[in-house]
């Protein structure tokens, strides 16, 4: 368990390091959670994002970190610049009266309303090595 915990909080501090680019705000249902993401761009199409989201009724925290895929649909048609598709996948932890780690995967669109904001949906769904997966629909909205 200790392990797990210095993993995340290690994670989390190298998503603070990269964070100079992307803040976002999560909305998650179900279950219904509130939570924050940190995302640094490393390459063209390639993002890491880092986040953390509480839900209440438990109450209980996942914290996870991914790499994305993210290319911009622009580079193919310029009618489509700011439409952003990616997928991608890393490593969670939930945390409640029992934690978990697991694989965390990500399917989603972003699209970018001027160049410094976005809004995007997500599709997630959190495998724990444990078993027993769930997954979840994420809206947000992204400030650079």
């Amino acid at each position: 368990m200790r392990k797990t915990l210095w993993l995340l909080a290690l994670l989390a501090l190298g998503s603070l390091a990269f964070a100079q680019r992307a803040v976002s705000f999560r909305l998650s249902l179900p279950p219904a959670g509130l939570g924050l993401g940190l995302e640094a761009p490393l390459e063209q199409s390639l993002a890491f994002r880092g986040f953390a989201d509480l839900f209440p009724s438990g109450p209980s925290f996942l914290v996870g970190g991914e790499l994305l895929f993210k290319p911009d649909l622009g580079q193919l048609d310029r009618d489509l610049r700011g439409i952003r598709p990616y997928f991608g996948g890393g490593l969670a932890g939930r945390f409640a009266q029992t934690s978990d780690l697991g694989l965390h995967l990500s399917l989603g669109v972003e699209v970018l309303l001027d160049p410094r904001t976005g809004v995007f949906l997500d599709g997630e769904y959190f495998y724990p090595f444990g078993g027993g997966g769930s997954s979840r629909v994420v809206l947000g909205a992204t400030l650079r």
